[in-house]
């Protein structure tokens, strides 16, 4: 899996034509669930694992430090290239 850049509470209120790398770590998280409705179920549980502890109908920009912080622990987990199982369980020690 590539290497994400670091997350900034800043992207969560930012437009820009190329996707932060929340995005692409949230579809690189999509992919390792399995895509389709299991993807997004694995992404909803890997981000509670890491930390975030709202509902996934509340925006990422409403609470941009504790986005930009469960998305770095998933960063530095997932430039490992660990498979789900593997990325579940280390966010759990970290």
């Amino acid at each position: 899996m590539m290497p994400f850049d670091e997350v900034f509470p800043t992207h969560f209120n930012t437009l820009s034509r190329n996707p932060f790398p929340h995005v692409l770590i949230e579809q690189a998280l999509l992919q390792l669930g399995g895509g389709g409705i299991e993807g997004s179920k694995f992404a909803k549980q890997t981000l509670t694992a890491a930390g975030w502890r709202h509902a996934s109908v509340v925006s990422y920009g409403k609470y941009p430090e504790e986005a930009a912080t469960a998305f770095n622990k998933i960063r530095l987990v997932l430039a490992d290239d660990p498979n789900a199982e593997q990325l579940m369980q280390r966010l759990a020690v970290a």
